[in-house]
Parts: structure tokens; sequence; C-alpha cells
């Protein structure tokens, strides 16, 4: 888990409790701001100050209770440094003329609103997009719900329970899964574990009651959702999109090979999307901050996509390989 996704998981549960921090210095999302080529705990660590981190435990079941005292010391490792790597981090940020840029990106954190609820989560199921027929879909949400139902209650990962590649191959199986044996006879291929097995009559009640209900209770093959189409699909069937939106991402990539940080932390790669996709007829800069983009970014951003909206033909590149549909994601 990176820090930045470490942050969005603890800040809320921090509030829960009352807690409520004013100030926050996030070292990986700093080390990115800066330009330094690995961001991990680790590596900064290792870079910056010339310390190793013991790794023994990194592979351990943290969902493990009560956890052992040498992972509470393993895990006390961690933090023991980052007061001093913040300095080292806060300087390199400063020397470089980059510091009240990474200030507004920490206070954006401090602020953000909590994430709206999903629609559908289970539709984030990895592989699912593979899956056309509703009454398999059904099995998947029937699967992924009781699923998430059991991991709460157990105070454990879903996927520890049974995975996402599980419930893709339990709905696509070729006969009806009636039994303890049928189970493990779809799940052995694609490598069976015995914590999955620990929960069988549950799951065998879910597809059963997911592949019986009425047809019209299955889910859509799509979802209703505000995602953009695509971007392989922008080429042949929206041009006037397609256009701006190459010279945008050539002409970010370089202002951001200029000012040595990654692109995605210049401007997020789905506000380009959406500014390109929209072509909003006022001020880009407005419309980027309401899509929350940084003052600092939207300074460096939006001259160069005020130009690229301009642009009628498209220049040739290549696709990024990992820029797919909405419905594929990875494995929880």
């Amino acid at each position: 888990m990176s820090q930045q996704q470490y942050l969005r998981c603890a800040l809320p549960c921090l509030r829960e409790l009352g807690i409520n921090p004013t100030k926050l210095f996030d070292t990986e999302l700093g080390g990115r701001i800066a330009g330094l080529p690995r961001v991990g705990l680790g590596p900064l660590l290792e870079s910056q100050m010339g310390v190793l981190l013991a790794k023994e435990h990194s592979s351990v079941d943290w969902s493990t209770r009560p956890l052992p005292q040498d992972w509470l010391n393993y895990a006390a490792l961690d933090v023991e440094l980052l007061v001093e790597l913040r300095d080292r981090i806060y300087e390199l940020l400063n020397s470089a003329g980059k510091l009240q840029w990474a200030i507004q990106d920490f206070a954006a954190i401090l602020v953000a609103p909590p994430s709206a609820p999903r629609v559908d989560p289970w539709r984030r199921t990895s592989g699912i997009h593979k899956i056309k027929k509703r009454q398999q879909l059904a099995v998947v949400r029937a699967l992924w719900n009781v699923r998430n139902e059991l991991a709460q209650e157990a105070d454990i990962a879903p996927s520890r329970l049974l995975s996402d590649n599980a419930i893709s191959a339990l709905a696509v199986a070729d006969s009806a899964i009636t039994n303890r044996k049928h189970l493990e006879k779809v799940l052995k291929p694609i490598g069976l574990r015995a914590r999955w097995i620990e929960n069988a009559a549950t799951w065998i009640s879910a597809i059963t009651d997911a592949i019986t209900m009425d047809e019209d209770s299955w889910p859509q093959v799509r979802s209703n959702t505000d995602a953009l189409p695509p971007i392989k699909l922008w080429r042949d069937r929206f041009p006037e999109r397609y256009a701006p939106l190459t010279h945008a991402r050539a002409q970010l990539d370089l202002r951001a090979t200029e000012l040595n940080i990654p692109l995605e932390n210049l401007i997020s790669p789905e506000a380009v999307r959406r500014i390109c996709w929209n072509k909003p007829l006022g001020e880009v800069s407005t419309a980027l901050a309401a899509l929350g983009v940084r003052p600092w970014q939207i300074e460096i951003a939006a001259p160069l996509l005020e130009a690229a909206l301009l642009e009628v033909e498209p220049l040739e590149i290549a696709e990024p390989a990992t820029e797919g549909s909405a419905e594929e994601s990875s494995e929880e």
C-alpha cells in the first residue's frame, strides 16, 4: 500500500476517533514532486539517509489478531525516522522551488471530502470485464456482497476469504455448483486455498440464490455511470475530442519532463480527459478548479490545455497500454 493510499484510509479513521490533523506532510508525494525516481518509504530512507529498512515481515498476514510483538516492533521501525526524512524532503522541495506546490497538495489531502460510496462496488471485481451474461454478473454480485459481509464481521481483508479470481471462476462455471465437491473442482485450477472452503456452504447458497432469482433482478451488463468512454474508442468515434487530447498529452508530458515531475502529479490524467471531452466554453482554469486541480497545477496546465483545445488534427501517438474501460480493475 502506498503512503497516499494509506492516508486515504487513515484520515477518516482518525476523524471517527475525534482526531483531526491540521497539518500533513506526505513524504511519498513530496518525493514525487521533488522529482525523485523512487518514492516508497524504503527507497527514500535508503537514498536520502543511507538507511535500509528490515523487510522480514512485509509479506505476513497483517489481518492476524492479535498482532505478534515482533510484528509490532517491525511496524514501529517504519516510522522511527519519518521526522528526519520529512526534513530532508522539505529541503529538496525548497531548493527546487517546489515547496509551495507540495504544500498545496498536502492541504488538499487534509480538506478532501470523504469518498462517495461507489455505485455497484462489486463491478470492480478483477476479471469482471470478461463476463458478459447477466446471470453470471448476478453470481459475482451475490458472492462479492456476502464475502464483504463476512469480512466485516471477521475484521479481515475480503480477498483472504475468497479472491476476486475465485469469484469470477465460480460465476462462469459451466455446471451448477450445488455441493462442496463441485466448488473445489471449479476452484482447483486457479490454486484452491483451504480458507476459501471454510465458508463453502455460504458461497453455494449465494450462487444458488443468484441464478434462481427472477431475470428482471439480474444486473445490467453495464452500470449507469459518468465514466468517459475508453480512450481507444475516441479516435474513431469522437475525433473532435481525440485530437485535442493528443496535443494536450504531448505538451503536458514535455512540460512535466522539463519540471522533473511525474505527469500524473503535474495534473491528473482524468482531469485532462474531462477537459478534452467537455471542451469548456469558459475559462479552462475555472473548469480545472471545479475538478479539484490545485492552483499551481492550473497555472502550468491551463495555457497548454487552452491551446490543445484549438487543435483539429490528432498527433500520431501510441495509446498507454494500461488505459482501458472503467470496468477493469485490479485484485483487491
